[in-house]
């Protein structure tokens, strides 16, 4: 009876170890086309924040401003920070941030509507804290929303003219060039936002991990890393990869997690331009 007892637990953990094979098997050619649906290594072919810059760079030539910036969702404080500046006060303006509901930048961000100010001083809505913190004396400004789709993801802003004041205000049809370079660095910034998020959820996740993880998973995992260490792809690409693995595995911790994941998908499926066929998501949860 024992020995019957014992052979009955020793076919269970076979079929239980070939299931398992059979699991991992299946989730690592799940992982890799799922990876391959969600390819941005075109869009990650030079870092994103560089590619801002540059185009920030030509639409401050052809609006005759050489101090430009575009601003993004400062986390979840509802406020503004600078993602990328051009111009004099440039590294400075990185460390400020914008309090909600506060700036010319977040009454453009909140409402979606562009905004030419010809003198500062005359307007309200002003946020001279800005200029405080970085020594620099603003006098006109442009700023124009960043949109995907029906959101808003930032703030495209032009601030005083070449050469001395007085500096002449910005023209409405400046006002529509500033939109077209909108539409190109609103893309960029989508996708620097998407990449973002992933790595916040990553960082989370590494933090919460349980210390009991099992030696199977951990083997799993080990695998897939060295399968994505070798992919093909610019290190920008790579990295995000990595962070998938992370992102396929919280999905199965729970409800509250799957549902954060899906949100992370839908973001990666707006900046793609790719949507699931079966709706089920790209990760298969």
């Amino acid at each position: 009876m024992a020995k019957k007892t014992a052979d009955k637990t020793i076919d269970k953990k076979k079929r239980d170890k070939k299931l398992s094979s059979v699991a991992d098997s299946s989730f690592d050619a799940q992982l890799r086309d799922a990876i391959r649906a969600v390819d941005v290594a075109n869009l990650m072919t030079s870092p994103l924040r560089r590619s801002i810059e540059n185009i920030l760079r030509v639409a401050g030539d052809a609006l005759g401003s050489d101090e430009a910036s575009v601003l993004v969702r400062d986390g979840n404080r509802g406020g503004l920070k600078f993602l990328v500046a051009i111009g004099e006060v440039a590294d400075k303006l990185m460390k400020v941030r914008i309090p909600p509901g506060k700036g010319i930048a977040g009454f453009v961000f909140a409402s979606g509507q562009p905004v030419a100010v010809a003198d500062v001083a005359q307007e309200e809505t002003f946020y001279a804290e800005v200029d405080r913190a970085t020594g620099y004396s603003t006098q006109t400004i442009l700023a124009t929303p960043l949109r995907v789709e029906d959101e808003t993801v930032g703030v495209l802003e032009f601030v005083n003219r070449l050469g001395n004041p007085p500096y002449q205000p910005f023209t409405p049809e400046e006002m529509d060039k500033a939109a077209h370079f909108a539409d190109a660095i609103a893309t960029l910034v989508d996708a620097h936002e998407t990449a973002g998020l992933v790595e916040t959820l990553f960082e989370r996740s590494v933090k919460a991990s349980d210390k009991a993880e099992t030696k199977s998973s951990e083997r799993k995992n080990s695998d897939l890393l060295k399968w994505l260490k070798g992919v093909r792809s610019a290190p920008e690409h790579r990295d995000l990869l990595l962070l998938a693995v992370q992102l396929r595995d919280i999905a199965g911790r729970g409800d509250a997690e799957r549902a954060l994941c899906r949100d992370v998908l839908e973001a990666l499926d707006r900046f793609t331009g790719k949507k699931s066929a079966s709706g089920a998501g790209y990760f298969g949860f």
